[in-house]
């Protein structure tokens, strides 16, 4: 069984974004993140001497997983991370009624990401919040790696 530093996993899956996504590479171990860009210039013959030359080692690092898709795994995205639900139990969490109801009331609603980090600021949770962020991320990466038949450390 192939053995992963389970906080690579948590920050290959915290630096993806809307035009990037990241997977492990199983004969290696190695956690990577592709962008949408890399994809499309690995998927046309362009000349890749016009690029600088980090953009060519992403755009042959992406080739290589078009040929070898079989040899990678995508990591959880952030639409399996379902942060606003981690937000709410972080608050249903604070033994603190006065805290709980304010932050609670700031999450309906447009806006609630900026209201909520407004009410960590104003009550100084942030540490504690960021604490159970990570604790919640780890714990999708423990289960995604189960799931796959990876042993993390």
């Amino acid at each position: 069984m192939m053995k992963v530093d389970l906080k690579k996993i948590v920050e290959g899956m915290e630096f993806q974004g809307d035009e990037s996504r990241s997977y492990l590479k199983i004969s290696t171990g190695e956690v990577v993140l592709f962008t949408d860009e890399a994809i499309a210039a690995a998927e046309s013959d362009e000349d890749l001497s016009v690029h600088a030359e980090w953009h060519r080692e992403a755009i042959e690092q992406a080739r290589e997983f078009i040929n070898h898709e079989d040899d990678y795994i995508p990591l959880p995205s952030k639409f399996d991370f379902h942060e606003h639900r981690v937000m709410e139990e972080f608050v249903l969490s604070l033994p603190i009624e006065e805290q709980r109801d304010e932050l609670l009331s700031l999450l309906k609603g447009k806006g609630a990401f900026a209201r909520f980090k407004h009410g960590l600021e104003r009550f100084q949770l942030q540490d504690k919040w960021y604490q159970y962020k990570d604790q919640a991320l780890a714990a999708l990466a423990k289960d995604w790696c189960r799931d796959n038949g990876i042993e993390s450390q």
